[in-house]
């Protein structure tokens, strides 16, 4: 069969639903990790032959996305800041609104070296992003997860970034004095997991997405750790939902810490709070 008549076949049996919104793009993105080439050269070359091997393969992954699967999870791996992270069912897909911590980070004044903590690592993808792009930086990266911490170890490995990882619940057992914390810690409320599409409801992990009654159980418990995780004049970083910013507030006060910002995504929803010390 061409590109084009896999294409085609493809973009039919892809159901159009909430979470897969465009059959024909999903099928020119599979196709080109099927076939590891770039998206723009199936378009070129819509009448090359392709392999009864590829072809098999292509539409075993057609199958997978169809019954709900995550591209992402299908492919193994996904973007983020440029580079590419290895992914699996038992941690978070990156999303592109995790970037806006990096994007702030890099624009804060750290010292030399600066200690840099990662809570709820999943992937790995915020710890080594930081490890990469803040020369000198000491990162360390924590879960309660064994199995991400297994993934974010090969994704630092792959990209020759320095990362200390460490299982734990938050930062518990680690000692204070870090200059930068970054977390993207579950943060949808019990009540709405039922209500997630299906790539996220029945696929990715519910670890990595239950946050409680209000959905900031766990970011209530960070905020009151930062006092002593935080070196002084050091800045921490943590993705939320909507909301969940002002739920945030007190426990920030009593903390005797300062919101500096509140970094918006592109759907204009507060995503980022900016605390420092």
């Amino acid at each position: 069969m061409t590109v084009w008549e896999l294409l085609a076949e493809a973009a039919v049996a892809l159901p159009r639903r909430e979470g897969l919104p465009d059959p024909a793009r999903e099928a020119r993105w599979l196709l080109a990790r099927c076939l590891n080439r770039a998206e723009g050269w199936l378009v070129a070359h819509a009448d090359e032959s392709v392999s009864e091997s590829d072809a098999a393969r292509f539409r075993s992954m057609v199958a997978r996305r169809a019954s709900g699967e995550p591209a992402h999870y299908i492919a193994g791996s996904c973007p983020f800041f440029g580079r590419e992270f290895l992914v699996a069912p038992g941690v978070l897909i990156p999303r592109p609104e995790t970037e806006l911590i990096v994007e702030h980070a890099l624009g804060l004044s750290l010292p030399p070296a600066p200690r840099v903590l990662d809570v709820g690592t999943g992937s790995g993808c915020l710890a080594t992003t930081l490890a990469m792009e803040l020369p000198g930086a000491r990162v360390v990266a924590t879960d309660v997860s064994p199995s991400a911490l297994r993934l974010a170890r090969a994704n630092a490995r792959r990209l020759a970034a320095r990362v200390a990882c460490c299982l734990a619940d938050l930062a518990t057992p680690l000692r204070g004095g870090f200059d930068l914390v970054v977390a993207n810690l579950p943060y949808i409320p019990d009540g709405e997991l039922s209500t997630l599409a299906p790539e996220i409801r029945d696929h990715e992990p519910r670890l990595a997405r239950a946050g409680g009654t209000d959905g900031a159980d766990l970011l209530h418990r960070l905020v009151a750790d930062l006092p002593r995780l935080l070196a002084p004049g050091g800045h921490a970083l943590l993705e939320l939902g909507p909301g969940q910013a002002d739920l945030l507030r007190p426990g920030v006060l009593a903390a005797g810490l300062y919101e500096t910002t509140r970094l918006v995504d592109v759907a204009g929803v507060d995503r980022v709070v900016v605390l420092s010390r």
